[in-house]
């Protein structure tokens, strides 16, 4: 975890010609790998940058242009000290596994003429399973998802961020992902149990459909609730076989209540609401797979 003390706002102008061009640069190089090498050094290349421009800013303001012009997953909630960004990415390899990259910044705080934030990354481990439910991480064991959207509730006082992600998995199958994220003494953890199902409390929820579908997980705000579609496979004989399974046009929902996240199933949405569209939140960032998004 990183601490700023920042001051000299004057410097934001000069700084932000040099984020916006070196990001493009590093996203360049990432997109235009041709090898799982190249891709690797590309990909730990656009970590080492984005470490630098943290360390780097002198104010909160000189954030601005590093966040305002990040291309990948990019979410903000709260404001003053509640308030979150969370820059994240991935990188895919030849097999279609992934790699994933993610920045979390916090403790946003004035004090008189200085700003202070932190920063905590994120480390990828390839070998956590993203589809327990009943497992929590620390920054330094994260299963991966590009996240695209951030809830922020409360359970009294204490605020609790549900992340909604997604997940490239394989050639076989894709993840959308929701879990529970809070801040404790600067410490991230990941995987809270705030998810209340039939089963019990979970510490995220995964829909785990075939690779070529499309599946929505959206937030609805003015309802408080994370919408899903219920999922199942194309034939009877295919259950637990998920790279088989797609959305029914039925959907269940996940809503805020009492400080949980309450899955409450048969949920009526509105085809003509914008925000239940799947193309409207997120866009898989694989774009030459234009039938698999949102």
């Amino acid at each position: 975890m990183k601490k700023k003390i920042l001051i000299f706002a004057f410097f934001t102008v000069l700084l932000c010609p040099f984020f916006t061009s070196a990001q493009t640069e590093q996203f360049a190089s990432l997109s235009t790998a041709k090898t799982d090498t190249d891709r690797a050094i590309a990909h730990q290349a656009l970590k080492n940058y984005l470490v630098q421009s943290l360390n780097d800013a002198l104010t909160t303001e000189d954030l601005k242009p590093l966040i305002s012009n990040w291309p990948a997953g990019n979410i903000t909630a709260g404001s003053g000290k509640e308030k979150v960004v969370i820059l994240s990415w991935n990188s895919e390899r030849l097999d279609r596994t992934q790699d994933y990259g993610c920045f979390v910044i916090f403790g946003f705080e004035r004090m008189g003429d200085f700003s202070t934030f932190k920063w905590v990354e994120l480390t990828h481990n390839r070998e956590e399973d993203p589809t327990n439910v009943e497992r929590s991480y620390r920054a330094d064991d994260w299963p991966g998802a590009i996240y695209y959207k951030l809830i922020l509730t409360h359970v009294k006082k204490s605020p609790v961020y549900t992340l909604l992600g997604w997940e490239g998995a394989d050639g076989q199958v894709t993840r959308k992902i929701i879990e529970t994220m809070i801040i404790t003494n600067d410490r991230i953890r990941l995987g809270v149990p705030y998810l209340k199902t039939d089963e019990g409390l979970k510490k995220r929820h995964v829909l785990e459909y075939g690779d070529a579908l499309q599946a929505t997980l959206n937030y609805e705000a003015d309802k408080k609730r994370i919408v899903l579609d219920r999922l199942a496979p194309s034939d009877p004989s295919l259950v637990g076989a998920t790279a088989f399974y797609g959305p029914t046009m039925e959907y269940d929902a996940f809503v805020w209540d009492n400080g949980k996240w309450v899955f409450t199933k048969d949920v009526n949405v509105s085809n003509n609401n914008k925000s239940n569209k799947r193309n409207k939140i997120y866009n898989d960032p694989r774009p030459n797979r234009s039938k698999r998004s949102n």
